[in-house]
């Protein structure tokens, strides 16, 4: 019977329930499957190149789950980055990644999904699963996106625009009241100036009186 790293690195994620709890965190039911990941879990990547996990969570509890990369049971921090938590309000399937983009080659042998109550802010568990993941320093070659990660970033894209927007909108309704009350007042003024003027000129060009 094949073991759990050798199916991980045949592509076999879809098939796994990785539940490998970490001692001491909060006690909340949750299960999670992993359903693909982009490319595949034992390949050499280009520097920056995104490494994407898909899964499925089943819980009770609003969730946060992040992403990290792990060698020989230590972080990888250096050099690295990840995609912005998703969030589950009620279980339901998310994607995650992370990259590295150091001068000399990075490794990572497990990938691990941080699992957060999104109410409380308490850790509640940790996935695993092995990988043989190399980042290269060399740029990345063209490449084509599985199509999975491509609907994932173009559904993606509105909810980071809406978050600029708002993060630039006044922050009260009462700001607009303020900017056209001002304007009416600025027209108002002008109005009253050009009709003054227009006056004055009538009554220069008017004949004198006896």
């Amino acid at each position: 019977m094949n073991s759990l790293p050798a199916l991980v690195a045949r592509g076999a994620v879809g098939l796994l329930w990785l539940l490998c709890a970490v001692p001491g965190h909060a006690q909340v039911t949750v299960e999670l499957k992993i359903l693909a990941t982009d490319p595949a879990p034992d390949v050499l990547l280009a520097r920056a190149q995104p490494f994407f996990v898909r899964f499925q969570v089943a819980a009770a509890t609003p969730l946060v789950v992040a992403a990290g990369g792990w060698f020989k049971g230590k972080p990888v921090l250096d050099n690295g980055g990840s995609s912005a938590p998703a969030f589950l309000p009620a279980g339901g399937i998310g994607v995650v990644s992370l990259f590295y983009w150091g001068e000399q080659p990075t490794r990572i042998d497990e990938v691990r999904l941080q699992l957060t109550d999104a109410r409380s802010g308490a850790a509640i568990n940790d996935y695993a699963f092995p990988v043989a993941l190399t980042w290269l320093s060399d740029d990345p070659p063209p490449r084509q996106s599985a199509a999975w990660v491509v609907t994932w970033q173009q559904a993606a894209a509105p909810k980071q625009l809406r978050n600029t927007q708002s993060e630039t909108a006044p922050a009260s309704p009462g700001a607009w009241w303020i900017v056209l009350t001002v304007a009416l007042l600025l027209a108002a003024g002008g109005l009253a100036w050009r009709w003054r003027r227009k006056r004055a000129a009538v009554r220069a060009d008017a004949p004198p009186r006896c």
